[in-house]
């Protein structure tokens, strides 16, 4: 039975945090259990919201209840928001002995140490680069510049990232920029933050999630990766790298995904979930001993391109929906949502010719701003055939 400890925000209007988790995650037969590290009425994108927050010492008491009193074994962890540097070194801490617990089960069933120091991911010489518990840490600080935590919460991940503890780490550029302590301009501070999170953090498996076109507004290596349907001013990237085995070379790719003029919230939460998903799934084949790594980076990269497919259709239906409702001032009919077709298409429709013209274009979700936010909450719920998506993913792998 897959199970997984999820350690984010909760919201009781909207889907941000666990509430963008735990559902897709249950949908694909995974035990969730979730601690609220904060309970809001609503996400702080609305500029104002009431709630309170989760304290260490509750924290401790939650998880010392779990982990050591009633000994769950989890097979995977996921961390996300987190409101200060004491849950977060809370957090730490108990993750920290989860991993060396695990380690040395997998250690005492094989009777040998791989004693390579990067998780556990080649231990016991298993086959499999599955540890027996996935840590994916989404290092939630901000976005777009627009930082949300305090300083402090920075210097306390960047102790956790240096814990040897993180599988997979899935920041966005402004969330590396915090890590790194430097402003990622180019494809060249890309490849040397990514570097660092393989080489200093030993992190197998970094994923991130959004980086903005102009830094990669530079010639490409190759003229496969150019793609004419898309302006760079209109795409971000996704970035992925692996690097399992501490004598291999970093395998880095990335992919191209046109944007939605619009703010959305939750995006990256929904996004780990379904990469812990995704990653879980495509482990059968992957970690044949590969030394180059290039059986990983098959299984990460196929995993991100499933996931951004499925984020890609759940933003099109949000956005759809968001700008009926806010046209209409009325929910739209959620029950005209069909199924997916042979082709893994969602053919659910929304009747645009509802919204008068000219509005197409003038509704957009704007941070701090409640009356545009509430019509674009991702529609994790009326998106829910879409997480079984199985395919090989609608974009492009390219070489960074």
């Amino acid at each position: 039975m897959k199970s997984v400890l999820s350690i984010q925000s909760h919201v009781v209007h909207g889907y941000v945090g666990g509430r963008a988790a735990i559902f897709p995650l249950q949908t694909q037969g995974w035990e969730v259990d979730n601690i609220n590290t904060v309970h809001f009425s609503n996400h702080t994108g609305y500029g104002h919201f009431k709630g309170q927050k989760l304290d260490r010492q509750e924290l401790r008491s939650i998880l010392d209840q779990l982990v050591n009193q009633l000994q769950i074994e989890y097979g995977a962890v996921v961390t996300g928001y987190a409101p200060n540097a004491e849950l977060i070194s809370c957090i730490r801490e108990y993750i920290v002995a989860m991993k060396e617990k695990s380690r040395s089960k997998v250690i005492q069933k094989s009777g040998s140490e791989s004693g390579n120091g990067q998780s556990e991911l080649r231990d016991a010489g298993s086959t499999s680069t599955t540890p027996s518990l996935i840590y994916l840490m989404d290092p939630v600080m901000g976005d777009n510049n627009y930082m949300y935590v305090d300083q402090s919460c920075v210097d306390e991940y960047r102790k956790l990232i240096h814990s040897d503890v993180v599988d997979i780490i899935t920041p966005n550029q402004f969330e590396l920029e915090l890590l790194m302590d430097y402003e990622i301009t180019n494809r060249e501070s890309i490849k040397n933050a990514i570097e660092y999170l393989h080489n200093q953090c030993h992190i197998p498996y970094v994923v991130i999630t959004s980086v903005e076109s102009k830094v990669m507004n530079m010639k490409r290596d190759s003229d496969d990766n150019d793609d004419g349907d898309i302006k760079e001013e209109d795409c971000i990237y996704c970035v992925i790298s692996t690097k399992p085995h501490p004598t291999s070379n970093a395998q880095m790719r990335m992919f191209q995904i046109p944007t939605i003029r619009s703010y959305f919230t939750g995006v990256g939460d929904l996004f780990s979930a379904l990469l812990l998903d995704k990653f879980v799934a495509n482990n059968a084949g992957a970690g044949s001993g590969n030394v180059d790594g290039h059986d990983d980076l098959r299984r990460l990269s196929r995993s991100v391109n499933q996931v951004l497919t499925i984020m890609a259709k759940t933003l099109k239906l949000t956005h759809k929906l968001g700008m009926q409702q806010a046209a209409t001032s009325a929910v739209p009919d959620i029950n005209n949502n069909k199924s997916l077709d042979s082709n893994g298409n969602h053919e659910a429709t929304v009747d645009t010719s509802e919204i008068p013209n000219g509005k197409q274009d003038e509704i957009v979700g704007k941070i701090n701003d409640g009356e545009t936010m509430k019509y674009f909450e991702l529609k994790v719920i009326q998106a829910k055939e879409f997480y079984s998506y199985d395919g090989e993913g609608e974009f492009k792998e390219m070489k960074l």
